[in-house]
């Protein structure tokens, strides 16, 4: 009788759906109160360099209605991970070209998954099903769909229909298109691009869309950041040193700075007036005033 070699799931390449234990690979070692959840999802290691290193293992992310686990490979020595849906106030996920990570930070923990996107459609799967679990669905009086800032682009359109779920309602949008400009040296002028940003408000969270990666703009990509209305502690148009900044406060410490260009700053202020309203429901949000 022919036998198989063990399991190694240090050589898969793709990401996929767990769904039960037994669709775990058979070579982690899942905790003891890990023998059900509501979904999974297997993330390969980091393609290996010529001398077979990886700067991260394979990775099981495994979701309960209480929490949501990581558990790394047992080659790494890496402990498993646990962090409760109620401590988690913010969630950032981020795809550019290849490289892609997932983000959880809140009340003393701030963790980064990296990935690559080979696996998108069933990281995007797993994120659409964590947020339901994760985000109060209560719906909002506010009338739908107030535009605020410029036009969208194709870009930031299909990114905002990728990270809305089926049914979520939108009540505000504040968009900021980004920009060419050029230096203006004579000899070698140069081509600058000023990142552009979009923040949605919905009847569950505040959605934050950007290109900007630092202080420059990545063309092939882009970072989705949220946060639930309940965990929204101060939101404002401040005045930073080189100009007006959308500043959100979270609870947990963590802090979203948007610079704004100046002519979007009336509609950025209008934005907020929205977003402070809209949260007033949980008591938990304050405008900012400049200072």
């Amino acid at each position: 009788m022919k036998t198989w070699p063990p399991v190694d799931s240090r050589q898969y390449i793709v990401a996929y759906a767990v769904r039960s234990a037994a669709e775990c690979p058979p070579d982690f070692c899942l905790p003891a109160n890990l023998g059900s959840f509501e979904t999974g999802l297997f993330l390969p290691r980091e393609d290996p360099d010529w001398f077979g290193r990886s700067s991260y293992p394979p990775r099981l992310l495994l979701l309960t209605r209480e929490a949501i686990h990581i558990v790394a490979h047992p080659t790494s020595n890496g402990q498993p991970t646990e962090f409760k849906l109620e401590d988690i106030c913010s969630v950032e996920s981020a795809h550019i070209l290849l490289k892609g990570w997932l983000r959880f930070a809140g009340r003393g923990f701030d963790c980064r998954v990296p990935y690559n996107t080979r696996g998108l459609p069933s990281v995007f799967e797993f994120m659409r099903r964590f947020r339901e679990i994760y985000l109060d669905t209560r719906q909002s009086r506010l009338a739908p769909d107030t535009i605020l800032g410029t036009k969208l682009d194709i870009k930031f359109s299909n990114a905002i229909i990728g990270e809305l779920d089926l049914g979520e309602l939108v009540s505000a949008l504040f968009f900021q298109a980004p920009r060419e400009s050029r230096s203006r040296r004579w000899l070698f002028p140069r081509r600058h691009w000023t990142p552009g940003d979009v923040l949605v408000l919905t009847d569950s969270r505040l959605i934050w869309i950007t290109d900007r990666d630092q202080y420059s703009r990545m063309q092939f990509g882009s970072i989705a950041s949220y946060v639930p209305l309940r965990a929204l502690s101060a939101v404002g148009v401040l005045l930073g040193d080189t100009g007006p900044v959308l500043n959100v406060a979270i609870q947990g410490g963590c802090e979203w700075s948007i610079p704004i260009q100046p002519e979007n700053r009336k509609d950025a202020e209008d934005f907020v007036a929205l977003a402070a309203i809209h949260t007033n429901r949980y008591g938990t949000c304050r405008i900012q005033l400049p200072r």
